[in-house]
């Protein structure tokens, strides 16, 4: 990485390559447990995949001699875990197969080639020290998805029991906009991350979010907001996606992500604000390119939108500073005021001693 005159000297800065984070980006067993309890309340099944995922994830790390640090953190884990929940929670209709032993050996085999699919990828992003993110998520699920729409002889667009690629009925172009619903969705993003859209398992993992990171947490909203405006403009009513908080978790996504990444100075808040736009304009130009085959946009825009912003920092004279060892905004922000506190007082020590060696002589 490369960082500016002085910050090329902050200690914490660009110590290590990064090998990945958790979605999102939030590594405390509480904030753990609440997510968790979010799916348990939301989708009992998105529960007992996040589990089958993570034992067959943390199974085959080992397999692949991924560190035992990154192991114990969920880092490499997390895209296998995204595989299960999402598969269980959206698949299901658009693939015509139920939740059954079948399914859940789909859902295994998935977890398997993500796992393989995450070392892979990270071992090519090494060198620009750039996250994958979850970009292995959007790869092995799409692959899964299209595998079981073939096996269920399904083209296009159409969906299981309809023949044909429409088969929606006529809807009411001219209804008005319910901005309560509104504001439901910028809610109810943060609990489709995981496929479990209701509001008691969002405010969960609402909570979550909040016990390990208020500054992460305000950044994750703004984006959400921003989000769910976007769709909001070029969405047609009923406005369904926008309400669900389909619209509003890639562009949260994106902000938290900048927030966690780099340290949270005025730049990177107007950072944030510009990849979640950039996170809801992909999604706007990709949603119906992905209907065309019934594959969801998954986190597709998320990932193009923060990579892009973040590889800012890898530039000469950049206008962010990246984490090395990240932990919490909070911290990182403290880490690296006191560290630009103590470059202060050594670039200004010989100044101050210059005079007393000139009095003393």
């Amino acid at each position: 990485m490369f960082v500016s005159s002085h910050k090329l000297r902050v200690s914490f800065l660009i110590t290590k390559d990064c090998e990945g984070s958790q979605v999102a980006f939030a590594n405390n067993p509480i904030t753990g447990f609440l997510i968790m309890a979010g799916m348990f309340v939301g989708n009992i099944n998105v529960f007992w995949a996040c589990l089958l995922a993570g034992v067959v994830g943390v199974a085959f790390s080992k397999v692949l001699n991924q560190p035992e640090n990154l192991i114990s953190d969920g880092v490499v884990v997390f895209n296998g875990i995204l595989v299960g929940c999402i598969s269980v929670a959206v698949f299901p209709p658009l693939s015509g197969h139920q939740i059954d032993s079948l399914f859940w050996l789909y859902v295994t085999i998935a977890v398997v080639i993500t796992s393989y699919v995450d070392k892979g990828l990270n071992a090519l992003m090494a060198a620009s020290k750039l996250p994958a993110l979850s970009i292995p998520f959007n790869f092995s699920a799409a692959i899964m998805l299209l595998s079981m729409r073939s096996a269920a002889n399904l083209q296009g667009a159409q969906l299981p029991g309809v023949d044909g690629a429409n088969g929606t009925a006529e809807v009411n172009v001219t209804q008005e906009i319910e901005w309560g619903k509104v504001f439901e969705g910028t809610l109810l993003a943060s609990g489709q991350i995981y496929g479990v859209g209701t509001v008691d398992s969002s405010i969960l993992v609402w909570l979550g979010f909040f016990l390990f990171s208020p500054l992460l947490t305000v950044f994750f909203y703004m984006g959400s907001v921003i989000g769910t405006m976007i769709g909001l403009l070029v969405s047609t009513a009923p406005y369904t996606d926008v309400y669900l908080g389909l619209w509003g978790y890639n562009a949260m996504l994106s902000a938290g992500g900048l927030s966690y990444f780099l340290v949270p100075l005025p730049g990177v808040f107007v950072g944030a604000i510009v990849a979640a736009s950039l996170a809801g304009a992909v999604q706007a130009a990709t949603v119906h390119i992905f209907s065309a085959t019934a594959v969801p946009v998954f986190s597709y825009p998320f990932n193009v939108a923060t990579l892009l912003l973040l590889a800012i920092s890898t530039s000469d004279d950049p206008p962010f500073v990246w984490v090395g060892n990240k932990t919490f905004p909070e911290q990182h922000l403290v880490r690296y005021f006191s560290e630009e506190k103590r470059l202060q007082n050594e670039r200004s020590l010989p100044e101050t001693e210059e005079p007393l060696q000139t009095i003393v002589k």
